[in-house]
């Protein structure tokens, strides 16, 4: 059973969080982490194994909004991955949230990219784990992401409003437009 605790920015796993975080973001895609984790809504989730194991497998990242949760950020550590440990985790933190909402974003994988390889991995992880791509895009910083969520009609005013909210908290957080597909 995969255990899901919160961690503080003092909790001994963060120089693990933080080194994952680095190797397995782009740079375009990372915004400061201490930010992120000022945040009133923002909750930092560390992956482990079971209830007795001490072995970070991984982290999440989720903005939580009264309407929806964002996911922000999920990585499993490179030794871990595809040993289903990210699904199951998905799963927790989905079951976790009881029936909520549950949206996040990837980069789209019809924009050419030098890392087509691993978007189209990520987008079928999350496809495959139960969520449902939406017609509503972003982009920032010269890359397309696509908004996907748990529930197959995405909130996009929920989705708005938790951006609006990081945006008002972190002026440097992208206060893009969302656009519906045509």
């Amino acid at each position: 059973m995969i255990i899901l605790r919160k961690l503080s920015q003092i909790h001994p796993d963060i120089p693990l969080v933080w080194k994952l975080f680095s190797e397995s973001f782009h740079e375009h895609e990372r915004i400061i982490f201490s930010d992120l984790l000022d945040c009133p809504q923002a909750t930092l989730y560390g992956i482990y194994p079971d209830e007795e194991s001490l072995q970070f497998a991984g982290f999440f990242i989720v903005l939580d909004c009264e309407r929806i949760v964002y996911l922000y950020y999920l990585a499993v550590c490179p030794e871990m991955r595809s040993t289903g440990i990210g699904g199951k985790a998905l799963h927790t933190l989905i079951d976790m949230y009881n029936g909520r909402q549950i949206t996040l974003a990837y980069e789209s994988i019809l924009q050419p990219s030098d890392n087509a390889g691993q978007r189209k991995r990520r987008q079928a992880f999350y496809l495959r784990n139960g969520f449902h791509e939406s017609p509503w895009y972003f982009c920032f910083d010269g890359t397309e992401y696509v908004l996907a969520s748990t529930e197959e009609a995405i909130d996009i005013a929920g989705t708005k409003e938790i951006f609006y909210q990081f945006a008002n908290f972190d002026s440097d957080f992208y206060t893009h437009n969302i656009t519906e597909d045509k």
